[in-house]
């Protein structure tokens, strides 16, 4: 309880809006918060479910704008977008109206509180997303998740745990889901487990245009990875791979690796100028 408590105080005082996070606490632990619903600028309303990002958002509608940017800048109409680890569905809400009836947008999310909240958000908005509660891996099967209250938090592993409080989830990979669809933009945050995914997603990667995808030191390495695979991986698909820096892409290396944890955009040479264009970045 103490630590909580510390943990609590420690969160308010890193709030700008001290009295919205504490309302957005309140509101999350009463539940009250499932009988509010929000909207963006961009033409799309979530619900305030009891997790994490909703909250986050609720609070502060620029949360992790970064992301929502870039997707809405990317994607034209009658695309494809993947989102693997959608969570509550933000990115994939923003990319189904940008890519309208036309296109095609399938949301994956292995947590099944999660992935209610996620289908909670397309019900409320009406758009067409193909939604898969299932985790994605180098081979069909189940794995442990974990299930802590903090949503964003959750990760997969393949060892049963000791105190028996995680869940087991379906394993799919990429590939069976996706097939020989084109894909123009897949985004991937899986908490570390990007290596393991992209080993079953040959097929999907080959006919990809471009991938967002988190770049995390401490997660890759818990899940038995590292930057060097992850950049390995990417580079053998023929990806060139660039940090975000501003509205300036700067090319990755080994050597000048970024922050502990990041979001890198990986595209093909041949696909960069394009890349370029549609989001108004430039080569550093």
């Amino acid at each position: 309880m103490v630590r909580k408590l510390r943990h609590f105080g420690d969160r308010l005082r890193e709030e700008p809006d001290k009295f919205r996070f504490v309302l957005s606490r309140a509101l999350w632990v009463t539940g009250l918060c499932r009988l509010i619903t929000f909207s963006f600028p961009a033409g799309y309303r979530m619900r305030f479910y009891p997790s994490a990002i909703s909250a986050g958002l609720w609070r502060d509608r620029n949360f992790r704008s970064e992301d929502a940017d870039f997707v809405a800048g990317y994607l034209r109409p009658g695309e494809t977008f993947v989102d693997v680890g959608a969570n509550v569905g933000q990115l994939s809400l923003v990319a189904a109206r940008r890519v309208t009836s036309s296109g095609r947008t399938i949301a994956i999310e292995a947590h099944p509180r999660t992935c209610n909240f996620l289908r909670g958000n397309v019900r409320l908005n009406g758009l067409p997303i193909e939604i898969h509660n299932v985790a994605v891996g180098s081979e069909c099967g189940e794995l442990f998740f974990t299930n802590f209250r903090s949503d964003d938090m959750n990760f997969a592993y393949a060892a049963s745990p000791r105190n028996g409080s995680a869940l087991r989830v379906p394993v799919a990979t990429l590939d069976s889901i996706i097939g020989e669809r084109p894909v123009d933009l897949l985004k991937v945050d899986v908490e570390g487990f990007e290596c393991d995914l992209l080993r079953g997603a040959a097929q999907t990667l080959h006919n990809c245009r471009c991938l967002y995808i988190e770049d995390s030191e401490p997660n890759l390495r818990r899940a038995g990875s590292s930057r060097v695979e992850l950049y390995d991986r990417l580079s053998e698909g023929g990806f060139e791979l660039f940090h975000v820096r501003g509205k300036r892409l700067e090319r990755v290396s080994v050597q000048a690796a970024g922050p502990l944890t990041e979001n890198l955009i990986a595209v093909r040479g041949s696909d960069l100028p394009d890349a370029l264009a549609r989001t108004g970045f430039c080569l550093a």
